[in-house]
């Protein structure tokens, strides 16, 4: 019933599957971690491919079992929001009150973030991408869990990919975006919602590169 899941099936198929879904997981986050369909299918056939590699199992192309692969994409998604909250409260600041004073404080703090992408910058508009916060979520997302991909994550995430780089500016922006009014609104994170931003981000990473590759920034 409900929402198929890799341990509905036998052995076989489960490593089969775990070797695909951590394989996609590592390349969606480095390539694209807000695809198209077309992204999400190519994706899929290599990770699918390198299965079939390294388990030595020719396993069929079934719809249920690709939707268990693709769906790595919105689980990603939500644990960087998740882990991303009591992250952002702390480190910026913000209160949850029913106090006119407070919300205000809020509102004003979420705009002056928000403004020139001041929530990437160590200080106002001086260091940018040395904020805390972004080292501390990338560790927490990708580096921390002491199961499952953190081997694969090293071995791709040298260096940092700007993909989940632009991923993670995305996310703070969403979470920056739910104290607008200054009490925190629940917005989804979500490629519909996010997917122009991130690619605005991704570009901005890029144009940050090319503007200092003599110095060795990025």
């Amino acid at each position: 019933q409900g929402h198929p899941h890799t341990r509905d099936y036998d052995d076989v198929t489960q490593e089969f599957m775990t070797t695909a879904i951590g394989d996609y997981c590592v390349h969606l986050c480095a390539e694209g971690p807000m695809p198209d369909h077309a992204i999400e299918t190519t994706l899929l056939d290599a990770s699918w491919a390198q299965a079939c590699k390294v388990t030595r199992v020719n396993l069929a192309h079934a719809p249920q079992l690709a939707k268990l692969v693709t769906s790595c994409g919105s689980q990603v998604h939500s644990q960087l929001k998740t882990k991303l909250c009591p992250l952002i409260e702390a480190m910026f600041s913000f209160h949850s009150s029913q106090s006119k004073s407070v919300i205000k404080k809020n509102q004003i703090l979420a705009e002056s973030l928000k403004e020139g992408m001041n929530f990437a910058f160590k200080d106002m508009q001086r260091g940018f991408l040395k904020a805390p916060l972004i080292q501390k979520i990338i560790n927490t997302m990708w580096f921390a869990n002491k199961h499952g991909n953190r081997v694969m994550f090293h071995n791709h995430f040298k260096p940092f990919p700007y993909p989940a780089l632009a991923l993670v500016l995305t996310a703070i922006k969403c979470h920056i975006d739910e104290w607008m009014t200054g009490m925190q609104m629940d917005i989804p994170f979500t490629i519909q919602e996010y997917c122009g931003t991130y690619k605005s981000h991704l570009k901005c990473l890029q144009a940050f590169k090319d503007a200092t590759k003599t110095y060795n920034v990025l």
